[in-house]
Order: structure tokens, then sequence, then C-alpha cells
């Protein structure tokens, strides 16, 4: 019997876009408190940098980069500067993404539409073009990349742009899967269902009770949670697993 621990990360160096706050945060914390060295990439960098140092004080080995994932400059210099660092790249968290309405498709005008876009699917596409290179040089690679139940069903209170970028990047990771899967390179999606943000929460302030009796469970989900199955998809145990999607919601599916 193999007694290679196929749970771990220890030592294994992670890179993160957006990882200043909400389910980027989370990965940050669970890779680093699991032995990771982990990069953040942000917008925001206020924020970032608190994060980065209120971490380095507990002794985790994290690095904030201040950046816009739409970027290519920016994504590369990210990666450069993770790889520097460290030497290598082994896991690739893409949280870049969100909505700020819930638009029909009459609503949203052509500038609406192709940030939408942008923020979500080139943000994922960029950064993981930026950072294959680096896996390709060592045989090894972790692409996790973060969609939305939205992207699976036609759910209600969100917006249909949103909806069709998150369903693209389930599209882009699988043909991604595929691409890379010969340079031991595996390539995944999750797709949370409601995780309250504080974005999300003021979005939906007016019917969080009705969309809580949408779930199963009976609750939102959490950030950690959502991590929680992005960990998993990243260790050694999941090196069978490409291509696919890791459903996180409580039970909630509808249209």
């Amino acid at each position: 019997m193999s007694t290679e621990n196929k749970s771990t990360v220890k030592d294994q160096v992670v890179f993160v876009a957006a990882g200043a706050a909400g389910i980027g945060f989370s990965c940050v914390e669970r890779f680093s408190n699991e032995g990771a060295k982990v990069a953040f990439m942000d917008r925001d960098e206020v924020e970032g940098e608190k994060k980065e140092k209120e971490m380095k004080n507990l002794g985790m080995d994290v690095l904030f980069i201040h950046g816009e994932c739409t970027s290519n400059d920016d994504v590369e210099n990210s990666a450069k500067k993770t790889f520097n660092k460290w030497n290598k790249i082994d896991i690739l968290v893409n949280c870049a993404g969100g909505f700020h309405t819930t638009n029909n498709v009459e609503e949203i005008d052509e500038t609406e539409w192709k940030k939408m876009l942008d923020w979500n699917l080139t943000a994922t596409y960029m950064t993981t073009k930026a950072i294959v290179p680096y896996m390709k040089e060592n045989n090894y690679g972790r692409i996790i990349n973060v969609s939305s139940l939205a992207g699976r069903t036609g759910i209600a209170f969100t917006s249909i742009d949103y909806a069709t970028a998150k369903s693209a990047i389930i599209g882009f990771t699988r043909r991604l899967a595929v691409e890379l899967a010969p340079f031991g390179i595996t390539a995944n999606v999750v797709t949370p269902g409601t995780v309250w943000s504080p974005r999300v929460a003021e979005l939906h302030k007016d019917r969080i009770e009705d969309i809580r009796k949408t779930i199963p469970i009976g609750r939102e989900g959490t950030t950690e949670e959502i991590a929680d199955g992005i960990w998993y998809l990243a260790t050694p145990g999941a090196s069978y697993i490409t291509g696919a999607t890791l459903d996180i919601n409580g039970g909630m599916w509808f249209g």
C-alpha cells in the first residue's frame, strides 16, 4: 500500500487570481494553512497589502501582487514575480469575476456585456495563459477555475451576461483539460451556489429569505466551504480528475 500523502499541498506554490477577498482570500488562507507558498493578485491594493501583512505576521509564506486580472501585462508580471520568488508554480486558482446587477437581456447594453465577459471569462483565460508555461516546465500543474451555478442552469436572481460568462468558463476548462493532460496538468471547475459576500448580500438584500428557501440544506454556503472543494482538486489525491465540474451548492438546482 502506498504511504504517499495524497492530501498534502505542503511546499507547493499556489497562485490565486483575485485573492484579496471572498472565495479568493479563503483559498489563500486554506492553502497557506496547509503549508503551501501562496501568491495572490488583486486590483484592491489596500486590502491586498493588509491581508499580506496579517498573514506574514502569522508566519505564512505569502506574496501579494497588485494588478488587474484583465490586463495582460499585469497578469504576466504577476506570474513572473511568483516564479522568480519560488522557482515554480504548481497550482492556479482563478477567482476573478462577479456581477453587480440582475438585468435581463433587453436591459444590458453592449458596454456592460463586454465588461462582464472580460471580468469573468477573459480574466480566467489571461491568467491561465500566463501561468501554464511555468507548469509545463515542471510537467505538473493543477488549475481550478471558479464558475457558478448560474453557468450550469437558468438560475434566477442573476444576470444573463454573468450566466453566459460563467457557462463559458466551464467550456473553457473542459477543453483546457484535454489540451494540458499530456503535460501532467489537470484543469477542473467549481460551481458555487449562493455564497454571501458583502457585495452579493447587498445586491439581494430584499430577497435573501426567498433565495434561502430554494436551498435544500437550508442555508447559504461559506467562502471557506468553496475553498475546501478547490483545495481538494489541487491535491495529489485528485490526480485522475480533470475536465470535471464540482457543484458546491447545498443541493440548490433550479431554473
